[in-house]
């Protein structure tokens, strides 16, 4: 028993210390968001809604006759869009209302009725500049696009610009401030003086995020080759092991287990790669170990808690910390025959890391004994 708990140990602590060779840099290396590689984004995620209110001053003929409050109007609007990365996306906004429009020396006040609907290109400043965050609060966004407008019979091709001030409320929630522009045909209201009319706007809104907000950063070309030699340098130790029996058994010879540590086990950790859930060959005798123990140890059940990096959504981060529990899991029992009722599985994606000084060792399952 206590040969078996000391190869036990032995291994354990072999796989980590490789592991955290690997992962010697506790810093993520962060590039701006231009820079940055992210996956596919899917077809359905990042969509967003959002619906804003405020007021609206409009600018032709006449207007400058006018007191400034006699032009503004409310401006109700809505939007649909979509984020193809942290930075850039589009939308479809639509609004209407009313316009003031005046006579020659303000003497009279035309009240109208329109609609408009435009396509806009959103580009996030600090988003695309500055060093990438998944949870960054605020972001200032540009917009630009064309569209059309309607009033009665009257028609007329605009042209459209403003600016976003976005606050991350939480996972599905922002709110959001926007200053903006439309210009549009000069008859519209009063034909005559400017070569086109215009509204300024300044509205407050907020935008929900449909399911399956959020962006992973894809794993850079020179960090996949570094980690796949790391890997194949982890195999060739494993296979010189174990082609070293004898070796072993002297390990084993000099260590002394005193016989109350024999219940004592070192908790094993099962990393995986970025977005993985699959046990890799070099880090399947460690399951076989633990299978082993358990067959020798009848009544000895283990905990499995899977964890997840900080990349990604909770909801992604919780169901992959899930799938490498579960994995785990099911090595035990397909393969070794372990009874699911000895089995305890734990999930927590990101929210409670293990591994506090560096977040690529998260991407893993831990392993330990529990009474």
């Amino acid at each position: 028993m206590n040969k078996k708990l000391t190869l036990l140990a032995v291994a354990a602590a072999f796989c980590f210390s490789a592991q955290a060779q690997s992962q010697s840099s506790s810093e993520e290396v962060r590039l701006p968001g231009y820079r940055t590689t992210f996956e596919a984004n899917k077809f359905w995620h990042n969509w967003f809604v959002s619906a804003n209110f405020g007021a609206n001053s409009f600018w032709g003929e006449n207007s400058g006759d006018a007191k400034f409050k006699s032009t503004i109007t409310f401006m109700p609007q809505i939007a649909v869009g979509k984020m193809f990365n942290p930075w850039l996306g589009v939308r479809l906004q639509g609004g209407g209302g009313s316009l003031h429009g005046f006579n020659p020396g303000a003497n009279g006040m035309l009240h109208m009725h329109y609609m408009h609907v435009q396509g806009d290109v959103m580009l996030g400043l600090i988003n695309f500049f500055a060093k990438y965050k998944e949870d960054r609060v605020f972001d200032l966004v540009p917009f630009v696009g064309i569209g059309g407008m309607t009033r009665k019979h009257d028609q007329s091709f605009t042209i459209h610009a403003g600016v976003q001030g976005k606050f991350r409320l939480s996972e599905r929630f922002d709110a959001n401030v926007e200053f903006q522009g439309l210009i549009f045909d000069d008859d519209m209201v009063v034909k005559g003086g400017f070569p086109n009319d215009g509204l300024a706007g300044l509205t407050a809104g907020i935008t929900y995020y449909f399911k399956g907000r959020g962006f992973r950063v894809a794993p850079r070309r020179a960090d996949m080759d570094r980690l796949a030699a790391e890997n194949r340098a982890l195999a060739n130790k494993v296979t010189e092991l174990e082609n070293r029996p004898a070796q072993i058994k002297e390990v084993i010879k000099e260590v002394e287990v005193p016989a109350e540590a024999e219940q004592l086990f070192i908790p094993a950790t099962i990393p995986f790669k970025f977005n993985s859930a699959k046990v890799e060959d070099i880090y399947e005798p460690l399951v076989y170990n633990i299978a082993q123990y358990m067959k020798d140890n009848k009544d000895a059940k283990v905990r499995i808690v899977g964890y997840a990096d900080k990349f990604g959504t909770i909801q992604v981060n919780m169901r992959i910390s899930q799938k490498r529990a579960e994995a785990i899991a099911n090595m035990l029992t397909k393969e070794y025959g372990i009874s699911a009722d000895r089995l305890k599985i734990e999930y927590v994606g990101k929210e409670k890391p293990y591994y506090k000084d560096n977040n690529k060792w998260n991407r893993c399952a831990m392993i330990e004994i529990i009474k």
